[in-house]
């Protein structure tokens, strides 16, 4: 699911709800160039803290110019 959340609860209700599936569904964290780092470790620290074990980066090629 392509989920907007808007706070760090929400995050935390949402990756719980993740981590009690079986099997357990792979997570995908989305970035792009405007991605702040420090966001992206904040959301790999909760899915830690979740018992989330299954992490995947989504990248896209940048555009042709």
């Amino acid at each position: 699911f392509d989920t907007k959340l808007t706070n760090a609860q929400a995050l935390q209700t949402r990756l719980a709800q993740i981590a009690g599936q079986t099997p357990q569904p792979e997570v995908h964290i989305r970035g792009d160039a405007r991605s702040n780092y420090e966001a992206v470790a904040r959301v790999l620290y909760a899915c830690q803290q979740a018992g989330i074990t299954r992490i995947g980066f989504v990248t896209e090629p940048p555009p042709q110019n």
